[in-house]
């Protein structure tokens, strides 16, 4: 196949217009869909609005069957009471037996069966009340002017008759009068008797009823005249009656419901109930309004649920326009990605024929797009080479997913090799609807991999040569770190016991020198010691530091007693200078017991105020902790330390913290120093999970600032005062330990003398042991109340010692206390594992022998006796 010169090809792009017209479909539709819900929902609400107005009506008519059957059953039970008085009368009358006692002995005895009626009472023909509850017989009411008077005096014993209610002329409260004739014995009008009924006894019957905020119950009589309502109309109010009530009874109804409008301009619903056999009529009045709450609801969630619905169908628009400009631009994106690879690329459908391809594809086969689309390879290649290529689409349909493949072509420059790369792809419906396929030219990759292959022939000696020189740089780093570990140890060993007997005699001599002037010098050569101690101290700590082997303590402590220990140590400069120094109260949260390292906070804390006391000439040096953060188990507090000295150069403040720098190195010739207390300072702090720093300007003075964390520890009222009251441990030794018996194993002759003459000031007694084996020898024969054991010691040092004491001797129980110059931490944990029970580094302050002694004899239960 040979390629000629022909055209470009146009790029595929959407068809103009298509993302206008999808959009206006897209509105029209959401449009649709929402009007369509609106109408569903109209329907719906429609309905249920009359389904709630019709169970209105229902519910009235069915209140005013009930209310007939009660008040129809009242009125009837009253009824029955007058026609029992009537007939007794009449009998009465006809026996002749017709007296006041019994006519009052009657009327009481049914009023005693009624508590509905206030009273029964009884006239005489004239109309006058002569018998029942309270009638005045001296002056008798009349009834005359009543309308059923002349009724029932045409129609003696016809009819019940109620009067409206009106305040009654005896009882003087509202009542309606039931009332019926009686005869004589010669069947003549004898007189009426009546019931006087309260108006509550029918109010009572209306109240249960639930009518809603604006419904009402009445009872009227025929002639539509109100008898009594609930609840009670306002007063100067008369109940509404609807339009078509009085028509409708006109008509011979005698149930019925209808709506109106009252004068509130409220629409009820008015269900009327005529009583049988009496007249009386009852109304009950219900407002719809009342009870369309839970259609209102229904309203409310389905207004609410159609703007969610109408916000969704906006959501899914606006997704699906995205979505279809995503499709669109993928489309778009892919056709650009296909057609500019520089591979060709091709895509077949099932019954292999090209579906699409890009340029490089083309060239490859030398026909344009349009040759090519539609044809198989049966179409386009010798029959042999399209039966091998159809081969490979087979066995890739018959196993859907990928296939790799490599073949030798000829090509305008010769023979090259090509991998075919091919994957089947799935319709929507997951069918495989063809397979796509690139060709890579790899004749370039097999001459890399040829010369590859030779480089690696050659790879595994030279990784076996580095290995070994990594094992040996390893080996020679381990060594050197081995070397410097020991190097400081014996540094700090070497250093440490000649400056404890230096400094041990100079306490011993200061001690018991009285003269002012000797007591002067003394005290020069103390600070010089304590100053060489400092450096020594200083080195060795920025060594261990650098070399990761400084650790922290986790210990109880009180601030309070850092705070008052470093001012102890700094105090006398500023007498000495004449400068004030100024310290702040301590945070109430602070003041509690806390855990951590005081030794190297003190240490801190000291650095800070020497350095301050040291530049400082005139003026003050102040100390100030702050509470910046506190939680259950943390304290967060800042510590500042600020004077009025000469201040720091910006330029210089960068090298503060930097192992031997200091601001000028004029200052080293004016105020001294190494330049290690605050690089020292700074790494103590970041062990402690804090940070340091300083703000200062020339001739103003400096404020040198730190932040750590530490734990708080609860203690109990008992403990926190065994801190807060201290007891000097010299005199406490005296007092409750005096003949103790101590073994001291010392090899160093100077720093034997220095302890014995401490102890032996305090008044205990010395066993003195020069080297390891005297040690564990005389703890064997010996019974003692405290070991003292140096750690370096010929023929059995203060390890092997204490282990073979812990292991078989009288004192396995005893204290023992490490005195020694080994100060590293590792030292201390290698005391405490061989049965040591604390470690004092070398050289040794009195007052913290005194203490450590202290407190191991009184935790070992020896006392003077």
């Amino acid at each position: 196949m040979s390629a000629h010169h022909r055209p470009e090809p146009a790029p595929v792009t959407p068809a103009p217009g298509a993302g206008r017209r999808f959009h206006h479909w897209l509105v029209l539709g959401v449009l649709l869909l929402n009007l369509l819900m609106v109408a569903i929902a109209a329907t719906t609400l429609q309905a249920s609005r009359q389904r709630a107005l019709s169970q209105v009506r229902d519910d009235a008519a069915n209140l005013a069957a009930l209310l007939e059957l009660g008040v129809g059953d009242s009125v009837r039970r009253i009824d029955l009471s007058l026609l029992g008085i009537v007939d007794m009368l009449e009998w009465l009358a006809s026996e002749g037996q017709l007296s006041d006692a019994r006519i009052e002995q009657v009327l009481q005895l049914h009023l005693g069966r009624h508590r509905a009626i206030d009273a029964f009472r009884l006239s005489d023909a004239e109309g006058y009340l002569r018998w029942g509850k309270g009638v005045d017989r001296q002056a008798p009411v009349s009834l005359t002017d009543r309308p059923f008077f002349a009724a029932h005096r045409a129609a003696p014993g016809a009819q019940l008759l109620v009067a409206e209610p009106v305040l009654g002329r005896v009882s003087k409260i509202p009542v309606a009068a039931f009332t019926r004739s009686w005869r004589r014995a010669d069947g003549e009008f004898g007189g009426i008797v009546t019931a006087a009924v309260t108006l509550d006894h029918f109010t009572r019957q209306l109240a249960p009823l639930q009518l809603g905020a604006h419904g009402e119950a009445a009872i009227r009589y025929l002639d539509l005249n109100l008898l009594t309502a609930h609840p009670a109309a306002p007063a100067g109010v008369t109940p509404f009656l609807p339009q078509g009530l009085a028509s409708r009874l006109d008509a011979g109804l005698t149930d019925g419901v209808l709506a109106d409008t009252g004068n509130d301009g409220m629409e009820r619903v008015y269900a009327f109930r005529r009583i049988p056999q009496t007249p009386f009529l009852l109304t009950v009045a219900m407002a719809p309004q009342d009870f369309l709450a839970d259609w209102q609801q229904e309203l409310q969630r389905t207004l609410v649920l159609l703007f969610a619905f109408f916000l969704a169908t906006l959501c899914a628009a606006w997704l699906l326009r995205r979505s279809w400009r995503q499709l669109g631009d993928q489309a778009a994106f892919l056709h650009t990605l296909i057609e500019n690879l520089p591979i060709p690329f091709f895509y077949k459908d099932r019954t292999g024929r090209y579906r699409g391809c890009n340029r490089a594809f083309e060239q490859l086969l030398g026909r344009r797009r349009d040759e090519i689309i539609g044809y198989s390879v049966f179409d386009m290649a010798p029959p042999e080479i399209a039966e091998r290529y159809d081969e490979m689409d087979r066995r890739l349909f018959a196993v859907p997913g990928t296939q790799s493949y490599e073949w030798s072509v000829m090509g305008p420059e010769g023979r090259r090799q090509v991998i075919f790369h091919k994957a089947t792809f799935a319709d929507a419906d997951g069918q495989i609807a063809g397979l796509l396929g690139g060709i890579t030219d790899v004749s370039e990759l097999k001459r890399v991999q040829e010369e590859l292959q030779a480089h690696r022939d050659n790879l595994e000696a030279l990784v076996v040569e580095r290995t070994a020189e990594l094992v040996r740089a390893k080996a020679e780093a381990e060594s050197a770190s081995r070397a410097k570990s020991a190097f400081l140890a014996n540094m700090s060993h070497e250093l440490r016991t000649p400056m404890n007997g230096i400094m041990g005699m100079i306490e011993l001599v200061w001690r018991k020198t009285v003269d002012p002037r000797d007591r002067e010098r003394l005290s020069k050569a103390r600070q010089s010691s304590a100053h060489l101690l400092d450096l020594i101290n200083g080195i060795l700590d920025i060594s261990k530091i650098e070399a990761e082997r400084m650790t922290l303590e986790k210990r109880p402590f009180r601030l309070a007693e850092i705070v008052d220990n470093a001012l102890g140590v700094t105090a006398h400069r500023a007498e000495e200078k004449g400068l004030q120094l100024r310290v702040e109260p301590l945070p109430l949260a602070a003041r509690q017991a806390l855990l951590g390292d005081p030794l190297r906070l003190s240490q801190v804390l000291i650095n800070l105020l020497g350095n301050a006391l040291k530049f400082t000439e005139a003026g003050t040096v102040g100390l100030r902790f702050d509470l910046l953060e506190e939680s259950e188990a943390h304290l967060r507090l800042r510590c500042a330390v600020s004077d009025t000295g000469i201040g720091i150069a910006a330029d210089a403040l960068p090298r503060l913290f930097t192992p031997f720098e200091q601001a000028d190195s004029s200052m080293t010739r004016r105020f001294g120093g190494t330049g290690l207390g605050l690089a020292i300072s700074r790494r103590l702090v970041e062990l402690m999970g804090g940070e340091i720093g300083v703000d200062s300007e020339p001739g103003r003075g400096s404020c040198f600032w730190f932040v750590v964390v530490l734990d708080k520890l609860p203690v109990s009222p008992g403990e926190a005062g065994a801190c807060l009251v201290a007891e000097s441990p010299e005199l406490a030794l005296r007092r409750d330990f005096l003949g103790a018996r101590i073994l001291l194993a010392e090899d160093d002759p100077i720093n034997r003398e220095v302890a014995c003459d401490l102890l032996e000031d305090v008044g205990l007694v010395i066993d003195l042991a020069d080297d390891g084996e005297a040690a564990v020898r005389m703890a064997r024969e010996n019974r003692y109340d405290l070991i003292l054991m140096d750690m370096q010691m010929p023929k059995c040092n203060g390890v092997e010692a204490a282990a073979a004491i812990r292991a078989g001797s009288s004192n396995q129980q005893t204290p023992i206390l490490a005195m020694t110059a080994n100060a590293y931490e590792e030292d201390r944990r290698a005391c405490l594992a061989a049965g040591m029970n604390d470690h004092l580094g070398k050289p040794v302050e009195p007052a913290v022998l005194f203490a450590a002694l202290l407190h191991w004899l009184r935790r070992n239960g020896r006392s003077a006796e």
